[in-house]
């Protein structure tokens, strides 16, 4: 492709991810909060990365330190909201796009107008799987889709892969393992099909090569975590809280066969045009020449949902399934290729498509009645600035998941457990009510209006109802007397 069209390309990607996701992600300037407790830990992990704490030994959760990383370069941009996150998800997002485009473009036989990417943007921002925004799932989608489209298009050549390309998938996939593991069940059966590939067409040194040019960029992925963890002398808490927790303390309704297949319909549920869309390119090609490709998507989506939605079902789990909507183009684009167009029609279609993009996404995100909200309404800035008018305060988000508080005020999170996550831990309860026990923080929120029982030397000086989009909470805030 000419440099002019991969610049036209870019710019477009990055118009229409930003345009989507000024609408429907939350991080987004349009809503003064995100206020979605799994991406406040996010931030708050991110924020204490670059403030010297250690993670997992000095602040917990459960997801890979990449996802904090990425946070973490947010928070650089942006120290009391989601500017800066929202700058990363446009950037991740537009990426996508641009190889869910080039990866249609292999069976069209020539570039897509990048105004394509609206269908399949619109289809994965607005829908229900897209959530609050900012998921680990969502932020994943480049790297899956960078893997997916090296995949179809080696199927198509009679070659094996070039050893940099190989190498460069390598380091990616390893970066999926350190941001959320569970993506890896697509990793393994890419290994296989293009193992078995290999071994079909007798590229045993090839194979060889690969595997070992493969591992290898996994390995390097991998490095710095092992120097950063091993030098503050946290490897331990590094594999204990992200494997060992995840695997056998975190809570999941998985129940076999059973459950697998109705996760895989509630993923389906949630995320209807983008399923659709997909449907659309596998029988498409299943009736064409590429059967290869409609067989490699299916083990693909299976292999993907195995692993990211056997233990568990939540809404955004099945976003990871996204990474295969932009496929969907590939049919549409050879019957509209078909169909002719006066010239000013033509011309004037980007822009159209666009707009109608835009309005969908107007319209039918689940985040919609969320925009625009008043930031004195909402708890968390309400409270920063009575926490803010004490000099040397210090925060303690009580009995439950990062609420936004330690996001909205910029302070940092006093202890390892600065909030209550949903693994069953003790030491979470032990130490936050030591904190409250012992008086050690000014001010604590929660969302109980009754911790003066527990705690006598904390009062309740304000409190706040709001709805984030999951019916209403209210929050108290507690000081210290």
């Amino acid at each position: 492709m000419p440099r002019a069209a991969k610049g036209k390309m870019a710019v477009w990607c990055v118009v229409i991810a930003a345009a989507v996701l000024l609408l429907c992600s939350k991080s987004s300037p349009l809503f003064v909060l995100n206020d979605w407790m799994d991406a406040n830990i996010f931030f708050t992990m991110g924020k204490s990365l670059f403030n010297g704490k250690v993670l997992y030994r000095d602040v917990f959760d459960h997801k890979g330190p990449v996802l904090y990383l990425v946070y973490g370069l947010g928070w650089l941009l942006d120290h009391t909201g989601f500017t800066g996150v929202f700058v990363l998800e446009v950037l991740a997002f537009a990426v996508f796009l641009a190889e869910g485009l080039h990866c249609a473009a292999l069976w069209t036989g020539r570039p897509l107008h990048p105004a394509w990417a609206v269908l399949p943007a619109v289809a994965v921002a607005a829908s229900r799987s897209f959530s609050h925004g900012g998921s680990a799932e969502e932020l994943l989608l480049p790297l899956l889709g960078a893997a997916l489209c090296a995949l179809l298009a080696g199927l198509e050549r009679q070659r094996p892969m070039p050893g940099k390309a190989v190498l460069l998938h390598g380091l990616l996939a390893g970066c999926a393992l350190w941001l959320k593991y569970t993506v890896l069940g697509f990793y393994l059966v890419w290994v296989a099909l293009l193992t078995v590939w290999y071994i079909r067409h007798h590229w045993w040194r090839a194979l060889g090569r690969s595997c070992g040019l493969y591992l290898a960029g996994m390995a390097l992925a991998t490095l710095p975590w092992g120097v950063y963890f091993g030098i503050h002398g946290a490897l331990g808490d590094w594999f204990t809280a992200y494997f060992y927790d995840n695997l056998f303390l975190y809570s999941g309704t998985g129940g076999g066969v059973v459950a697998l297949a109705q996760h895989f319909w509630w993923a389906v549920r949630d995320a209807l045009p983008g399923a659709a869309l997909t449907a659309l390119f596998v029988v498409w090609a299943a009736v064409t020449r590429h059967r290869k490709a409609a067989m490699a998507v299916c083990l693909l989506a299976g292999g993907l949902g195995l692993t990211s939605l056997m233990g568990g079902y939540l809404v955004y789990y099945g976003l990871v399934m996204a990474v295969f909507v932009p496929l969907g183009l590939v049919p549409l684009a050879t019957l509209a290729a078909r169909i002719p167009l006066p010239a000013p029609g033509a011309r004037l279609l980007p822009a159209a498509v666009l707009a109608l993009g835009v309005a969908g996404c107007w319209v039918g995100s689940p985040n919609a009645p969320l925009r625009g909200r008043d930031a004195e309404a909402m708890p968390q800035y309400r409270f920063a600035q009575t926490i803010a008018e004490t000099p040397g305060a210090t925060l303690l988000n009580y009995g439950t998941l990062d609420g936004g508080f330690y996001t909205a005020t910029g302070l940092l999170p006093p202890c390892r457990y600065f909030c209550v996550t949903n693994m069953p831990l003790q030491d979470q309860w032990t130490q936050q009510d030591a904190l409250l026990e012992n008086g050690d923080m000014v001010y604590a929120v929660a969302l109980v209006g009754n911790l003066q029982d527990h705690f006598p030397r904390y009062r309740c000086i304000d409190q706040c109802s709001y709805d984030g989009g999951e019916g209403t909470v209210t929050w108290y805030l507690y000081q210290r007397q």
